[in-house]
């Protein structure tokens, strides 16, 4: 009972009511392989979406011979084209490299100054709290998210790590995520997913989208039966009450 009151003056977000989104990427594919259907119907219903990607992917691709500084450009280059198709013109790539020998305080202070530039209504971000997740990229991405969310909307702190102005969002989305509690429909932009994994060349093959796809799917139609909706990208949503001194917020799942 005393969830359920907390709940209804301090509700969940509803994601795909806002007009400006930032999406955080820790790698150049990542923004694509998560939310890439809800990318497309943002952009579809004519709302502003950006990514900013953290780090610049030169640790590895399907070639092995092929790293450093020639993938950098791919990378580059791939999730450009990437976007394109998405609908998303606004890209930024943050100069950390990949392999997240950077801190989180490093990683949020540049976010922080991105969130103040764009001006987000939502911030999306990897899940750093996932039990399972093992890679530190996604694990600081998501880290430098939530401690950006306690910066950029202070002048004071903004003014101390070199930048000026401020931004308060109105709600932080984590994607690989194990708890959603909000959910996007994207039945009608299901193909969106495969359709951008195919512009990154360099690091899926078509067996390695097929397989991708196939988890999503199997992901999106379990999200899709809590909500009546078909297929859904599923989020751990917060509001700004919820993300400062609100423990329970820990527990709305739906």
């Amino acid at each position: 009972m005393f969830l359920a009151i907390l709940r209804r003056f301090m509700p969940v977000p509803v994601l795909t009511g806002f007009e400006r989104y930032l999406l955080i990427g820790p790698h150049p594919d990542d923004i694509e392989v998560a939310c890439a259907p809800t990318v497309r119907a943002l952009t579809q219903a004519g709302k502003h979406v950006s990514f900013v990607i953290l780090t610049d992917g030169r640790m590895g691709a399907i070639d092995p011979k092929l790293f450093g500084d020639p993938l950098v450009e791919i990378r580059k280059a791939e999730a450009l084209a990437s976007a394109k198709l998405l609908g998303v013109s606004d890209v930024t790539f943050l100069p950390f490299h990949d392999g997240a020998m950077y801190s989180v305080e490093e990683a949020a202070c540049a976010v922080a100054k991105e969130i103040v530039r764009l001006r987000p209504d939502v911030v999306f971000a990897p899940d750093p709290n996932v039990i399972s997740e093992c890679h530190l990229d996604h694990i600081k991405a998501g880290m430098a998210a939530k401690a950006s969310m306690n910066m950029a909307p202070f002048p004071s702190v903004m003014q101390s790590i070199g930048g000026s102005g401020s931004h308060s969002v109105k709600a932080l989305a984590f994607y690989y995520t194990d708890k959603p509690n909000s959910y996007v429909p994207v039945k009608k932009t299901f193909s969106a997913r495969s359709e951008a994994l195919a512009c990154h060349k360099s690091q899926f093959d078509e067996k390695m989208i097929q397989d991708i796809g196939t988890y999503f799917k199997l992901r999106s139609l379990r999200f899709g039966l809590r909500k009546c909706k078909g297929m859904c990208d599923g989020y751990r949503a917060l509001s700004p009450t919820h993300m400062h001194c609100f423990p329970e917020a820990s527990e709305w799942v739906r």
